[in-house]
């Protein structure tokens, strides 16, 4: 069991967190998070209640909050926290590690977007988290990821780009190979250059991920006592489409409830 924050993620994030929002500016997360309640909706989402997972400054959760959800967040970063705090102080934001997380309450919808479970790098650490998931979903809960495909990882974590935002320069270099195989791990350094007053700091970040293949995916939520009700691709612009090709698509989603036991 994992006791202590997951470091790396920790530190990657917490340097990353001045900038984020700045870097994120165009993602479409209204859109995006609609999107993702209608398909929870289709397959039995009732309640009001989200546990939102890997909350980072919270723009995962604003859109939920503007629907009317009730939410409770988690993310790994203090940095992130704060700032996730600092938009929604309404919201209890815990400092928490998803592959050891405490029972935070029972809830209707679990969420984790943006690749976040990417950044667990073995098995067993993504079975630790669906098993922590599933200790907190309420009966009829669903719980809904995203995870990189493999043509994102094969693309975007072996290209080199940089952003000016005005405040921040962040520089982006990944170092994975292009030709990465399922289930490989690949990586890329994050410099992030900040303005204070005449002077500019640099933060410099490793952001380590793993592909999870869907197949291996649906084991583990099986084996977590999970079942996948639905699975999307997702490209650009957060269309999705009713089948998966990790070559073709940017993200996997995936729908899961907690596994009807079978009458002996």
């Amino acid at each position: 069991m994992h006791a202590t924050l997951d470091t790396e993620a920790r530190s990657a994030y917490d340097a990353l967190a001045p900038a984020y929002d700045a870097l994120t500016a165009e993602y479409p997360y209204a859109i995006w998070l609609e999107r993702l309640v209608a398909l929870a909706r289709e397959h039995g989402l009732r309640g009001e209640r989200v546990l939102d997972l890997a909350c980072g400054t919270g723009n995962s959760f604003l859109p939920l909050l503007e629907q009317g959800f009730a939410v409770t967040a988690a993310d790994v970063s203090p940095a992130m926290c704060a700032e996730a705090r600092r938009k929604a102080p309404g919201v209890a934001v815990h400092e928490a590690d998803m592959r050891a997380l405490p029972v935070l309450g029972a809830f209707d919808l679990v969420t984790c977007i943006d690749d976040s479970l990417n950044y667990l790098l073995e098995p067993e650490e993504v079975l630790a988290t669906f098993r922590g998931v599933a200790a907190q979903l309420a009966p009829g809960g669903l719980f809904v990821f995203d995870v990189n495909t493999l043509r994102t990882h094969r693309e975007t974590f072996s290209e080199t780009w940089s952003t000016d935002t005005g405040e921040h320069v962040i520089v982006w270099r990944g170092t994975g190979p292009a030709d990465l195989p399922a289930g490989g791990r690949t990586q890329a350094t994050v410099d992030t250059f900040s303005a204070a007053g005449p002077v500019w700091t640099r933060t410099t970040a490793e952001h380590r991920q793993r592909n999870h293949p869907p197949a291996e995916l649906l084991e583990a939520l099986a084996e977590a006592g999970l079942e996948a009700v639905a699975l999307r691709g997702q490209r650009h612009g957060a269309v999705l489409d009713p089948l998966v090709d990790e070559l073709a698509h940017n993200k996997v989603v995936v729908v899961a409830r907690a596994r009807k036991e079978v009458p002996e």
